[in-house]
């Protein structure tokens, strides 16, 4: 990608102003065309209306700094591709393209864009050329109907004039803010564009990319002609706003600082941006970046140490707000004012301009919404609306008009709107809390018996509406909670108030709504009685939590943890948890497909069957026998009339998929076959198999066409869309595409060491994703077959990814059991789902992408819904799976290791987030506290340790190379530092390596021998330290003499050790066997934590010794040993269930009943033991990151009132007690 000094020197010097073709689009001038005498006297009364036009819009543009964006060709392609979006524009314009859609996020840049091209269009504008024609969408009343002479009569064109244009002219509409409008339609078809007798135009279309649902092209793709049903996505272009780039930013900050006098210069901009945590990532958005460049002086003033400044949206726009009022004030009071206008102003100063500033924004703001609807231009005539709710803001009075011009508002003649959709939410969400006064004037009207406040709830902002469809809002008001405690009091009051109160409904949805949003925890809470019908729970923490006789009527449950709460009496009508009932079989499920019109699904079987579902009621309603072992994969035809399978019994089959009978039975491979596909005409299909071939046969005769030999087994086989190439993978560790037509190769992708086990096409061919057995996935260039991105995606074998129908979303499947949602471009983390016991097999979308598919060897095919409200990552919880978790010494903080290379710090109390240590390079697989609490050490994939300073995150040190020799750098599998803080361990497959903590340097090395080592533990003293491997070998060595003092082996299974609190004995794990405890000698040893059914897979003493958590899979055991009576001898107690992933590490809390795990769904959690009444129980305390999926587990719905069967379904499968429902 060329830079962007290079990319603003060719928007220069290639704009339109120098660049004719571009200029009338190569359109010859069609205003002569055609035309009679009389016609033609008309033209000069035309054109003498557009030079008015174009020199009032080219008055009009103002643009003091311009960066030309850049942008990529759709959604799916990555960043890097992108192109100067200006030469886009030009390929559009100058081909037979007749609709161009530009996406971009909320600030991008999208309208400064449209505003630019019209200047430059007007700029080479000469009579008789294409004429460009500046729409602002949300400006007018019908723009589905009657847009271009709508848009002209608004210019003052005549009737006559706007006939003789529709006749006789091409027009350039460049339409904005499709999405502000609510549109929903599509412009080009409702318009007739370019039929006979119509307008002849070309139309560019702007729009946020988060108003679009899944199948957006159709509402801007032209009709085919004569096929009005049939979408011409031949004439349909696209393009999408990338973010700016650091180099962007910088030559924005260049050409920012010199259009007025500051105190910054350009590096003083650039270093605050880089070294204030988050703040780059947030200012690639060109609209945050004008925000930030105003507010960042006042944000950093007095701040030393800004790698502790976490800056959020709402505190830029805060005091960026403050600025420009600010600014205002003094350019009111350098004006020279008369009479009725100084008197206005000095009562407006002498009230607080800013205030009222602020005040008169955030009551338009309100405005806006209540008589509005949300539309955010407001058309006003002063004549006609002075009486009404808009003269209160427009009009003339001297103390309206200082606040109005001195607000972020814009004007186009009578037309008033925010300069801004975001800034109108602000503002709103400024109404609804009102941050300019410190005694929020709602605030001492709410009543609640738990905070003694009262409120007229009916007239508060918080019931006017549901905030619920205002994203945007939402996210200002958590950010609102973070900063200010009092009004998450205010919030939680709001809620209680709902018991009592019938009218609160309302305002107590949206209160909890944002509660939950800012990751305010409701774990044990007493929510019994709570009226907040319509609340969107995401992700929301509930364990425990009393909802008996609540209205929960329309709720949002997706991804929430529910787990052991009480709906008793609840009233549950519409409730959404984000998941429709698993399908269950007798076997293994191997493979899964949709049929293309959605209507059916089916699922291939280790014991050789298939099954086939209808998916309205998802029972099943057919069963194919015929294969006799596992059907490894299965393919529907395009019409969806046959199926294909293919089988470990060596044969494929074809099946008629409206009956169970077999059409026919293909034997021509000699072994297993491991994939079949169709080709997307169906007239052709392919399978792979174990006898090392890939055979392409013919539909209609059941013939093979070319037979493709290989060396290596192949694992997946799919067709491109235009089914003129067919790829497949190897367990060779190759991606090779091959020509459908000719059978030969047209592309390979070398050799690697890794081995492929599945591939899919993107929907428009120009990707390919693939999946490995080290957990990793690759997308292809498909033009080259050089990987364009890499990433660790799982910790175990991927067995099974498939792009989203639009291309939108990449699903994976593993065996370490997670089904991930990645961005098809970019290949960042959306989503994680967890709930299969077992590893998955195979991963699908439905045909309209609403729904994933997952099998697995549980035994169950679990179906998730795409489109729930829980479809994303928050930024704070979009972490990969976290292997390791440490506690402070004196408890204070719990800190966490991901995959991804980072440390979070967290409030061991609140949960809450304070340091944030990111290493991009390596992922984190162990981290310790030092016994003083003052270092973290990090051990991850490149070998070394990282010591970084606890209180700063600062880097301090970094102890090389855990290596097996010169050739190889190994992981760092485990780390840890002694009691008595003299010594740091860390130990690799084959070695562990002692240092001295101060100095690094090191002591010892211990090689392993045949045994790969998996735990380390100190004794208390320090003077011993003890080993576990994965064969079960426990070993214990002096640290000063470095001799081995014991090595035994109970078991072939993995072994984690742990060192008795305050004892020299070791524990060690042995699986299903239990664990033993050994004599100081480590001589004998006696089994501890024997239960039926459990394996100890790992393990964690509380610190006073007296509790032991144990851990299998998903599921905390825990025991406990009467101190009084037997010191040693530990009981079971009971079982945590409902964790949503594998647990990775288990950790007390120092002195405190509280323990916590980390799992492979991304999530950290913490949980207390609590005796009541001589019973134990395990409550969450909080949980942070990842999620995966929805926790019900224990819940109680004793005479639920109005849970739908599907609903029902899904909680009973989930382990929810359904006694009975109404």
């Amino acid at each position: 990608m060329s830079s962007p000094s290079a990319t603003q020197e060719t928007a220069d010097n290639q704009d339109l102003i120098n660049d004719r073709s571009f200029s009338l689009l190569q359109i010859s001038r069609s205003a002569k065309f055609g035309r009679t005498s009389a016609e033609t006297g008309n033209l000069a009364s035309v054109e003498d209306a557009l030079l008015r036009l174009k020199t009032n819009r080219l008055f009009e543009y103002n643009q003091p700094v311009y960066i030309a964006p850049m942008a990529k060709s759709n959604l799916q392609a990555p960043d890097n591709s992108a192109l100067p979006l200006m030469d886009m524009v030009r390929e559009f314009l100058a081909g037979n393209g007749q609709v161009m859609l530009i996406l971009g996020d909320s600030g991008a840049g999208k309208s400064t864009f449209n505003r630019h091209l019209e200047y430059q269009l007007w700029t080479n504008y000469e009579a008789g050329d294409c004429i460009p024609l500046f729409i602002n969408l949300p400006a007018l009343d019908r723009p589905d109907k009657d847009l271009v002479a709508e848009q002209l009569r608004y210019c003052d064109f005549s009737e006559e004039q706007i006939r003789d244009l529709k006749l006789h002219r091409q027009l350039v509409l460049i339409c904005d803010g499709y999405d502000e409008s609510q549109l929903n339609s599509n412009l080009h078809t409702t318009n007739v564009f370019n039929r006979p007798g119509k307008w002849n135009v070309k139309v560019l279309i702007t729009c946020r990319t988060q108003y679009l649902g899944p199948d957006y092209r159709d509402c801007f793709a032209p009709k085919a002609s004569g096929q009005y049903n049939r979408a011409a996505y031949g004439l349909f272009h696209e393009a999408v706003i990338t973010p700016f780039t650091k180099d962007q930013i910088e030559v924005y900050v260049d050409k920012y600082v010199p259009l007025e006098p500051r105190t910054w210069v350009k590096e003083d901009y650039m270093e605050r941006l880089a070294t204030t945590p988050n703040l780059m990532d947030l200012v690639r958005n060109p609209f945050l970046l004008t925000l930030a460049l105003e507010a960042l002086p006042s944000v950093v003033e007095s701040r030393a140490d800004l790698s502790k400044l976490h800056v959020t949206r709402v505190e830029l726009y805060d005091t960026f707000v403050k600025h420009w009022l600010g600014v205002n004030k003094r350019r009111l009071q350098e004006q020279t004012l008369k009479d009725g206008k100084l008197d206005a102003l000095k009562e407006l100063l002498a009230d607080g301009f800013e205030q009222n500033g602020i005040q008169f924004q955030r009551n338009l703001a309100a405005a806006i919404f209540w008589e509005q609807d949300g539309r955010p231009i407001v058309d006003y005539s002063h004549r006609r609306d002075k009486t009404s709710w808009k003269g209160v803001f427009f009009g003339l009075e001297p103390d309206t008009t200082f606040l109005r011009e001195s607000s972020l508002l814009s004007r186009a003649g009578n037309q008033h709107r925010f300069i801004h959709r975001s800034v109108l939410e602000y503002f709103f969400s400024c109404f609804v809390w009102d941050t300019s006064r410190d005694d929020n004037e709602f605030a001492p009207h709410v009543y609640s018996e738990a905070t003694g406040v009262s409120l007229p709830v009916t007239d508060h902002p918080l019931s006017k509406r549901s905030l619920v469809p205002e994203p945007s809002v939402i996210q200002f008001l958590a950010e609102r909670v973070q900063m200010q405690p009092i009004f998450k009091q205010y919030l939680l009051a709001i809620i209680e108030l709902s018991k009592s109160d019938p009218l609160a409904s309302i305002a107590a949805s949206n209160a909890i709504t944002i509660l939950v949003k800012a990751g305010r925890h409701f774990n044990g809470a007493d929510l019994r009685g709570i009226r907040i019908p319509g609340a969107n729970l995401t992700g929301g923490q509930f364990d425990s939590a009393q909802f008996q006789d609540s209205d929960l009527t329309g709720i949002t449950f997706t991804k929430a943890w529910i787990r052991q709460a009480d709906f008793s009496r609840a009233r549950m009508g519409e409730t959404r948890f984000g998941e429709l009932p698993s399908l269950r079989e007798a076997t293994h499920i191997q493979s899964c497909a949709f049929s293309p019109d959605g209507r059916t699904f089916a699922t291939g079987l280790r014991n050789g069957n298939i099954s086939i579902y209808d998916t309205t009621t998802w029972t099943r309603i057919r069963l194919f026998i015929g294969h006799e072992t596992a059907v490894w994969s299965l393919a529907y035809s395009t019409t969806g009339l046959q199926l294909l399978s293919g089988s470990s019994d060596g044969t494929v089959r074809l099946w008629d998929g409206e009956t169970d009978t077999t059409d026919r039975i293909l034997k021509d491979h000699s072994e297993e076959v491991t994939a079949v596909a169709f080709s997307p005409s169906g007239m052709q299909f392919a399978s792979a198999s174990a006898d090392k071939s890939v055979r392409l046969w013919d539909t209609r005769t059941g013939t093979v066409t070319f037979v493709i030999e290989h060396y290596g087994d192949v694992t997946e086989i799919a067709y491109s869309p235009d089914e003129n190439n067919i790829a497949f993978c190897c367990l060779d560790a190759q991606v090779q595409v091959f020509d459908t037509r000719t059978g030969f190769l047209a592309l390979g992708s070398g050799m690697n060491n890794e081995g492929y086990l599945c591939l899919k096409y993107s929907p428009n061919g120009q990707s390919i994703v693939s999946g490995d057995f080290f957990g990793d996935l690759q997308l292809w260039e498909v033009t080259t077959m050089m990987p364009r991105i890499e990433w660790k995606g799982h910790s175990e074998d991927v067995n099974s990814v498939e792009f989203s129908p639009d291309g939108q979303w990449i699903v994976s499947g593993s065996d370490d059991k997670t089904v991930k949602v990645w961005s098809g471009d970019a290949a960042t983390l959306v989503s994680v789902f967890t709930g299969h016991t077992d590893f998955i097999t195979s991963v699908t979308f439905s045909p309209d992408g609403s729904l994933i598919a997952s099998g697995s060897g549980d035994q169950t095919v679990r179906l998730w819904e795409v489109n729930s409200a829980a479809f994303g990552l928050d930024k704070d919880s979009a972490f990969d799976s976290k292997p390791s978790i440490a506690y402070s010494p004196d408890g204070r903080f719990l800190i966490s290791g991901s995959r991804a290379g980072a440390i979070e710090q967290h409030d061991a109390e609140s949960g809450e987030i304070g340091l944030v240590i990111r290493r991009q390079e390596a992922e984190v697989n162990s981290i310790a506290y030092s016994s003083d609490g003052r270092q973290i050490a990090m051990g991850g994939f490149v070998g070394d340790v990282t010591l970084w300073n606890a209180y700063t995150g600062a880097l301090e040190n970094t102890l090389r190379g855990h290596a097996m020799d010169v050739r190889r750098i190994v992981d760092v599998i485990a780390v840890v530092f002694s009691p008595c803080g003299q010594w740091i361990a860390s130990c690799d497959e084959m070695t562990v390596e002692i240092r001295n903590a101060r100095s690094g340097r090191s002591i010892q090395v211990i090689p392993g021998g045949r045994h790969s080592f998996a735990s380390l533990s100190f004794s208390s003293n320090g003077a011993e330290i003890a080993f576990g491997s994965e064969w079960g070998e426990v070993q214990v060595w002096d640290v000063t003499t470095g001799k081995c003092k014991m090595a035994k082996n109970r078991a072939n299974l993995l072994c984690f050790v742990k060192h008795l609190p305050r004892s020299l004995q070791v524990v060690s794990s042995h699986g299903g066997e239990g664990a033993y405890l050994w004599d100081e000698e480590g001589q004998h040893a006696r089994v501890i934590l024997q239960h039926s059914g459990i394996a100890i897979q790992n393990f964690a003493f509380s610190s006073c010794g007296q509790w032991i958590a144990s851990v299998q899979d998903d599921t905390v055991h825990l025991w406990r040993s009467p101190l009084e009576v037997k010191p040693q001898d530990w009981k079971y107690v009971l079982a945590v269930e409902g964790c949503l992933g594998r647990i990775e590490e288990i950790f007390w809390r120092p002195n405190k009943l509280e323990f916590a795990t980390a799992d492979m769904s991304g999530s950290t959690r913490v949980w207390r033991v609590v005796e009541r009444f001589g019973k134990v129980q395990v409550q969450l305390v909080w949980g942070a990151g990842g999620g995966g999926g929805l926790a019900v587990s224990g819940s109680l719905l004793d005479d639920a009132i109005g849970l739908n069967a599907i609903n029902r379904n899904v909680l009973e499968q989930r382990g929810v007690v359904l006694s009975k429902t109404l």
